[in-house]
């Protein structure tokens, strides 16, 4: 059984946005079965720009049930069914994220049709459910509003059904991995029928028992059934003959899953991770002595210097973040020639680089809890001067205290990657509070 369903928001972030509209067609892989579908009382406002693209507004909603009425329908209802949506990450991140809210757990299958899409219709100009109903002839009446696009995937899903071309595509995508690809004794079906298809890392060793590879995902056991996926390249025959072992960590939080990635991969190097990175690393401000300046801090692309203060993702991001350094008193902000070319860089006026150090890295120390795998848990990551320590699981009601860190189970290596993993992900605010210690 499959329900096909689609939401509309206040906004794309699940942590701050609510849910207005929500429909849901059971669906038995032959036929429809039933159908949910109810607008949903957010309790916030809708913004003006989401009334415009949906056509819900404050008033249509005033008197429509709150999501903690209909969570009892809407968790019977998919019971014991795989959650399908078209980009099915967002649908199911903001359902999961509003039954936490009533300290309620939903834990589901999941299937996205965007990506079955690619696999059952290569090469067409665009995935979207606007786009895509159009290439493939179904009719989509009133886009952004629930039922009719939730509608649209039934058809959408149903065609992917009945592709001929599709024989074994729903195993690939849902099916156990299949152990026998790999000659070990350790990586049984019984072994992966023990791992979650929830948020966390995996890690595949070799006979050495040495990390070859890790990859943080929303649902691990699917990207262990990705990456096991057989196919002719030579990467991946090299990989299977390779893999010996494997263990996963189940975080519930995204934030925790990539600092874990991040640090393995730079701390351990594994083999098959080929050296890339989960983010863009391409700009990094460095402390040099000029002749001309005297010391001074300049952003240039990170391979052109050692040791750098902090990293970032763009020319633009590191450019942003000098212009505001430079606005303090003390320092001088100069986007002239630089060593003969043009590379932005702060001087002092009259402050010091202690004063500047002080100026870049926070001294305050917090921690942040996030998400964790049930809703009786908490994820906590203490930071301190703008760098992630470690992290621990906590009780969902305990308090934390100033100087009591032995919640800290874990710790991670002090690379600038993930000061910068950290900032870009606090400046997106989806994580559950902060809580500053003093």
């Amino acid at each position: 059984m499959y329900t096909i369903i689609d939401i509309e928001t206040t906004g794309g972030n699940n942590k701050s946005g609510r849910i207005t509209e929500i429909a849901a067609f059971l669906h038995d892989g032959h036929k429809l079965i039933d159908k949910f579908s109810t607008l949903i009382n957010p309790g916030v406002p809708i913004p003006p720009f989401i009334k415009n693209l949906t056509g819900i507004s404050d008033e249509m909603v005033a008197d429509a049930p709150t999501f903690e009425d209909i969570a009892l329908e809407l968790d019977k209802f998919t019971a014991n069914a795989i959650f399908v949506a078209h980009n099915v990450n967002f649908d199911y991140a903001f359902i999961k994220e509003e039954f936490r809210r009533i300290g309620r757990d939903f834990k589901r299958k999941t299937l996205c049709t965007v990506q079955l899409s690619r696999s059952s219709f290569p090469g067409l100009e665009s995935y979207s459910l606007g786009k895509i109903t159009k290439q493939l002839d179904i009719r989509l009446d009133n886009a952004h509003r629930a039922e009719s696009d939730a509608r649209a995937t039934v058809m959408l899903f149903e065609k992917i059904i009945s592709n001929k071309s599709n024989t074994g595509l729903f195993d690939a995508y849902m099916g156990l991995p299949k152990p026998e690809v790999l000659n070990s004794p350790y990586i049984t079906t019984e072994f992966l029928k023990t791992i979650p298809d929830e948020c966390g890392v995996v890690r595949f060793y070799d006979r050495d028992d040495k990390l070859i590879y890790i990859k943080r995902s929303p649902q691990i056991l699917t990207a262990i059934g990705t990456k096991l996926r057989p196919n002719e390249s030579r990467d991946y025959h090299e990989f299977v003959g390779a893999v010996h072992r494997i263990d996963f960590d189940v975080t519930g939080s995204a934030l925790v899953a990539q600092l874990i990635e991040a640090n393995e991969m730079l701390k351990l190097k594994p083999k098959f991770n080929r050296g890339r990175f989960s983010m863009k690393t391409h700009f990094a401000l460095f402390l040099e002595n000029t002749d001309k300046y005297g010391e001074v801090l300049v952003l240039k692309r990170r391979k052109e210097g050692n040791d750098p203060i902090m990293i970032f993702g763009s020319f633009t991001e590191g450019l942003d973040f000098l212009k505001e350094i430079g606005q303090k008193d003390g320092f001088k902000f100069s986007p002239s020639l630089f060593q003969n070319r043009k590379s932005p860089f702060i001087q002092l006026n009259n402050g010091s680089f202690d004063d500047l150090a002080s100026a870049i890295i926070p001294d305050d120390s917090y921690v942040i809890l996030d998400e964790a795998s049930t809703v009786r848990e908490r994820m906590a990551i203490l930071v301190k001067q703008g760098m992630p320590m470690g992290y621990g699981i906590i009780d969902a009601d305990e308090p934390i205290r100033d100087f009591d860190e032995g919640w800290v189970k874990h710790s991670f290596s002090h690379f600038p990657e993930m000061e910068m993993i950290l900032r870009v992900y606090l400046n997106k605010n989806r994580f559950e509070k902060i809580i500053p210690l003093r």
